[in-house]
């Protein structure tokens, strides 16, 4: 059940990774180097101040 859990935690970080990365660039650049499956507004934005 561990490594269950740690691997949906793990590709829930992968996924949040993505779409963030996604949102920052836009959805036309996203889109052109194929990260436009990554852009969803059902994940929220990373926090600020880090």
């Amino acid at each position: 059940m561990l490594n269950s859990l740690t691997r949906a935690w793990r590709l829930y970080r992968e996924e949040y990774a993505r779409a963030a990365l996604a949102n920052r660039l836009g959805p036309h650049i996203a889109r052109d180097i194929g990260l436009d499956s990554a852009i969803s507004h059902r994940i929220a934005p990373p926090l600020r101040g880090h």
